[in-house]
């Protein structure tokens, strides 16, 4: 049996399979991430957009942990993998705030 991963948001009982999400540890069911706001959704996107395309002309900044530490393209790459988390983490707290009625 394959193992599977719940969503985010507490009490919510859709599962997806974990070879889906395979680099990911988080997830959040279409029906509760209909329920996030647009402007909240149009963050993140801008913010993976913005990572792909440095990614397609840095390949290194994928494996920011092998460049030399304090150095610029280290911390330039690790703001955009911290941008890229914090705005995840804002959709998932919508998420379980709209579900939990708050």
């Amino acid at each position: 049996m394959s193992e599977r991963i719940a969503c985010c948001v507490p009490f919510c009982r859709r599962t997806i399979a974990a070879a889906k999400l395979a680099p990911h540890k988080d997830w959040v069911c279409s029906v509760h991430w209909a329920g996030v706001s647009r402007k909240l959704k149009a963050e993140y996107n801008l913010a993976k957009r913005r990572a792909r395309r440095i990614l397609r002309f840095k390949p290194i900044y994928a494996e920011y942990w092998k460049l030399p530490g304090g150095s610029p393209g280290r911390l330039s790459a690790v703001a955009m993998w911290r941008r890229l988390d914090v705005t995840w983490a804002k959709c998932k707290a919508d998420a379980i705030e709209r579900a939990a009625g708050i």
